[in-house]
């Protein structure tokens, strides 16, 4: 521990600590930080008092100076028993605000109402959840009573009672003690540190509000006090002490350029702060239009005549200018004459006006009555305004609608604001939520959905409630200060997430939830019927100049499916922010339709999927997962006339230098095609291990090809020899690939999959089973990852002349280049082989050189799917190790599945069980990892959550409140069993594939993140959704 005066006069008490920023700001930013509490000037050492003591702050005199410095020892001493750091969570996106975790600072100022003030942009308009800790590290809970709609502060309530171990001190607020040259001193979480100190001289009076950019939260319609201290993050909220120990203004936020400081004066906070004792509400009023004050020497520019301004001096020669208009929204309450940007406010209700204290005194007391502005106009005589005063409450939202993961509500003055809009004119989408199909981000309004205008938010819950679940409609939005609307289509969402409106409560500082009641149910009849009742549509006669080649590749175009999938939460190492897509190709239609895709375009089960067939759209259902994704839909739901085909399967074996055509679509649904040659047929170099663990395509055969397409699906076909007609048979699916390269960045590329050797016989069973057996089969292998080396390498490792001989001749039949096959890595750890943990020597090692697999000559990759593994208990392997030849016994071993059907909610922690890429990077002193159980895997934390920087993805729940979890099945039933209380906390022991465990602490919150479960229908493949904590939150149903 040091202490350091640096040139800002910044006395730290702590060591340095990592700094983690809310967010970046443009031009100036809010002092949030994610902080620790401050720490008691008390619990100093005494050597460590006496040296901060001993600091001298430059004064006139040395005597003076020192006795400056023990009136701020005695001061600083008494203050901090009243300043707090907050520690809060934002739940949801709000206006403004972003969800996630921050600490800023806030101090007492009546400890009887147990009331604390901070900024505006900690308190937050946004559902959040927060404490304040005391100097002696006492925490309480805190909740938001008041915000300011504009200016930027706020204040939170305690319950004094609460408090068992310090005496609080409470501040004093004396705005008019705001002097030019006053020496201050901010106190609070400067730069996330426990203490920080900083002292400065008052520089400024009037400074224009600071501006932190157009979608943030942004001040105005008041000064700013300025000061050099070079206040930074965690400090919001902290107050600015003269000597005396008052409060003269609130430090806001600081320069990113400089070293200047921003505070708020006090004078309509003490207002604010008298009304909340009274148990009054304060009113707020607006005329919706932004002034800005300037010096007479600006208004000169301006058109203000020289006998205007003598008088407006003699009346008060303290005021360097007055207040000028700079803007108003569009449809403000001005009923005559109009005020425009460069009108100089001469007076209000007969009263001079030279700055904003004056004017919202008045405004703030008449919300809706009338008060008459007198301005001046260049060119003209004092005129007149009359202003109906709206009350500054109404038009800052309150509440908003939670549904399909979006976050919507009225749109706020502030937003307005920002970007010049008219108020009402859209609905305000905090979050994208479902509206992800199309890749829009927040910050957009929705001004009509399926043909409805949604101006308001209560317009937007009257037509959103009556639309079915899984149901595409069309809405209308434009980003907030675009002029046109944009039309996207939609899936609504009502199955992944529950669809609640919360609308704060001031009185108790809580949000309170009403929930949507179920939606309708989708009448599928009504739609096929309306659809035989539509005319037919005359079609165009066939081009009977079209060759036979692209006759040909019409009719593969009609057997090719576009696909788009959304993932509600991030599970098995996929992420929900991660755009899912591709083009698959139709494998039958009889007895049931299935489409073929790759494990990029079709992650895992839990999603929505939209099929495009022919320019038609229709949802799947997901019946196989393996090396890729076979997905069903319902053929009654297409028009009658549409046609599409089964392409017809060439199931003679590709061969390096075949000639072959790649058809697929482009993301516009329009044909590609390259005419290319085979290059190369192996195994894959690039799928390595991701972070987070996620399926990897690893022992498969790919095909590779000279020249590749620009399209991201389709087939590689070969031309039917020997007939008149030119067409095409497909040998090969043409898939894209997704792995990380070595610096854990996404990758991405495409290759062929044999379509005989891979694809059909999965297709032959789930036709079989009609689509009605387990989407992932239970899989059993060998538990290795297999790569493949030059036979050259091979060679020098002693491999015969009789195996050499072998394997050049095995080449030659698919006319490639011999790549014997070695191991790679296991996929598993070695402590689940007991037997192999034991002797490692027993069993197969990395770099070994398969050479037999029960007695047949393995020669390369695709032989693996050939060898019927999941019906053996072990095989027979043949393998080159230290220039021997050497045989084991190698148990067949079950694999873990790569995706799954329940997921959990758990505190805002996205659980699952546990996957086969999860395994694969188990380390082999992990042993605290529950292999020997499903295990409960987390694969996401979402933003505002109580999980969120606690518990961790890619962790295993180990324990529950001392209460040992093994399985998802297992964690349900302590969640039932405890019913724990709002706002406790409870411990969770977890552990990470390195093995080492944490044990951590989550506050409860069944308000916003009540504990849900997701399981799978397996008849319909929809997802059930059921609460099992947070009932009692909800006070009724819409």
């Amino acid at each position: 521990m040091e202490v350091k005066l640096s040139e800002s006069k910044t006395i730290i008490l702590e060591p340095e600590v990592e700094d983690v920023a809310l967010e970046t700001l443009e031009v100036e930013e809010l002092n949030v930080e994610i902080a620790e509490p401050i720490k008691s000037l008390s619990a100093i050492p005494p050597a460590l008092s006496r040296s901060i003591s001993q600091v001298s702050i430059a004064s006139s005199t040395r005597s003076s100076a020192t006795s400056d410095k023990e009136t701020w020892d005695r001061t600083l001493a008494h203050a901090v028993k009243g300043i707090v750091s907050i520690k809060a969570t934002t739940t949801r996106p709000f206006d403004t605000e972003a969800a996630g975790d921050y600490t800023a600072t806030g101090f007492v100022i009546s400890k009887k109402h147990g009331l604390i003030l901070s900024n505006r942009h900690v308190v937050s308009p946004a559902p959040i959840t927060a404490v304040a800790v005391f100097i002696n590290y006492e925490e309480v809970p805190i909740y938001p009573i008041y915000r300011d709609p504009i200016h930027d502060f706020g204040v939170f309530k305690y319950d004094p009672e609460k408090l068992k171990h310090i005496v609080v001190e409470e501040i004093e607020l004396r705005p008019e003690l705001a002097r030019v040259g006053e020496d201050i001193k901010v106190v609070g979480n400067d730069a996330g540190e426990k203490l920080s100190i900083l002292g400065s001289t008052l520089a400024r009076l009037d400074r224009h509000a600071p501006s932190y950019g157009n979608d943030s939260y942004n001040d105005f319609n008041t000064f700013y006090l300025q000061a050099a201290s070079g206040t930074s993050g965690g400090s919001s909220g902290s107050p600015v002490l003269n000597i005396h120990g008052q409060a003269v203004a609130l430090n806001a936020g600081g320069s990113n350029s400089s070293q200047s400081s921003f505070y708020l004066p006090l004078y309509r906070v003490v207002r604010a702060v008298e009304l909340i004792k009274q148990g009054k509400s304060v009113t707020r009023g607006t005329i919706q239009t932004e002034f800005l004050h300037q010096s007479y020497d600006e208004l000169r520019r301006l058109g203000l005549q020289e006998s205007v301004e003598a008088e407006c001096r003699s009346r008060d020669p303290s005021a360097t200018g007055l207040l000028s208009v700079t803007r108003n929204l569009p449809d403000g309450k001005i009923r005559i004459a109009g005020l425009e940007p460069g009108d100089i406010l001469m007076n209000c209700n007969g009263k001079p006006i030279t700055d904003f204290i004056g004017l919202w005194d008045i405004i703030d007391n008449s919300v809706g009555g009338d008060i008459v502005l007198g301005i001046y106009r260049q060119g003209g005589d004092l005129m007149e305004c009359v202003v109906t005063v709206d009350d500054l409450h109404r038009i800052t939202p309150s509440r908003f609608l939670e549904i399909g993961g979006a976050v919507l509500h009225d749109l706020s003055y502030q937003m307005a604001r920002s970007h010049n809009v008219k108020l009402g004119t859209g609905v305000f989408c905090a979050a994208s939520g479902f509206f992800l199909w199309s890749s829009w981000s927040r910050d957009f309004l929705i001004t009509s959905v399926d043909g409805k205008q949604t101006r308001n938010l209560d317009e937007f819950i009257e037509v959103i409630r009556e639309i079915p679940d899984y149901s595409r409609v069309p809405i209308m939005s434009r980003y907030v200060g675009n002029i046109e609307d944009q039309m996207m289509l939609v899936d609504i969402d009502r199955h992944f997430f529950l669809a609640s409106l919360y609308e704060r409560d001031d009185n108790e500082g809580v949000w309170v939830k009403k929930e949507l009641g179920p939606p309708p149910k989708k009448k599928i009849e009504e739609e096929k019927k309306k659809e035989e009742e539509e005319p037919a549509v005359q079609e165009e006669p066939e081009d009977e100049d079209e060759d036979d080649v692209e006759k040909a590749i019409d009719q593969l175009k009609s057997s090719m499916v576009a696909v788009v999938s959304r993932l509600p939460y991030s599970v098995y190492g996929h992420t929900s922010a991660s755009n899912y897509s591709g083009v698959g190709l139709i494998v039958s239609l009889d007895p049931i339709p299935l489409v073929l895709f790759d494990r990029h375009s079709i992650p895992s089960e839990m999603l929505d999927i939209r099929l495009t067939l022919c320019n038609n759209n229709i949802s799947g259902k997901v019946v196989h997962l393996g090396d890729f994704t076979l997905v069903t839909f319902d053929k009654s739901l297409l028009p009658k006339n549409l046609s599409i085909t089964v392409p017809e399967w060439d199931e003679k074996p590709l061969k390096v230098r075949d000639e072959v055509k790649i058809i697929g679509l482009t993301s516009d649904q329009a044909v590609t095609t390259k005419d290319t040659a085979v290059s190369s047929i192996g195994t894959n170099f690039s799928t390595w291990q991701c972070n987070p663990p996620r399926q990897r395509l690893i022992n498969v055969e790919n095909i590779n090809v000279l020249e590749s397409s620009s399209c991201w699906g389709g087939c590689l076909v070969r031309r039917k020899k020997d007939e008149k007609v030119k067409s095409f048979k497909v040998a090969a699916y043409w898939m894209a690939v997704s792995s990380q390269d070595k610096s854990g960045n996404d990758s991405f590329w495409t290759q062929g999959l044999d379509i005989s050797k891979y694809v059909l016989p999965v297709v032959r069973r789930i036709t079989a089973e009609l689509g009605k057996g387990p989407v992932e089969r239970r899989r059993r292998d060998l538990g290795i990852e297999f790569a493949d080396v030059s036979l050259a390498t091979v060679l020098a490792m002693g491999l015969s002349q009789q195996r050499f001989d072998a394997y050049v001749k095995a080449a030659k039949k698919y006319r490639g280049n011999p790549r014997p096959l070695t191991v790679e890595t296991r996929l598993r750890p070695i402590f689940m082989d007991p037997e192999l943990e034991e002797d490692p020597s027993k069993g197969l090692k990395n770099a070994d050189i398969v050479l037999e697999i029960d007695g047949r000559f393995i020669d390369r990759i695709g032989q693996l799917s050939e060898l019927d593994l999941g019906n053996k208990e072990s095989v027979e392997v043949v393998v080159l190790r230290d220039r021997k030849e050497l045989t084991f016994t190698v148990p067949i071993v079950e694999a873990f599945p790569s995706s799954g059907t329940e997921i959990v909610q758990f505190f805002g922690a996205i659980v699952h069980g546990t996957h086969s890429a999860a395994v694969e990077q188990i380390a082999p002193s992990a042993r605290k990892v529950p292999v020997d159980q499903s295990g409960i895997y987390v694969g996401g934390v979402s933003y505002g959550s109580p999980a969120l920087e606690n518990i961790r993805p890619t962790h295993w729940i180990l324990e529950v409140d001392e209460t040992p979890v093994g399985s998802i099945k297992e964690l349900l039933q302590v969640v039932e069993e405890k019913k724990w209380e709002q706002g406790k906390y409870i411990r969770i022991k977890q552990v990470n594939r390195k093995g080492i465990t944490s044990v951590v602490s989550v506050k409860v919150d069944d308000r916003f993140w009540p504990c849900m479960s997701w399981t799978k229908d397996v008849e319909s493949g929809k997802w059930n959704q059921k609460r099992h904590t947070g009932d009692s939150f909800v006070v009724s149903r819409l």
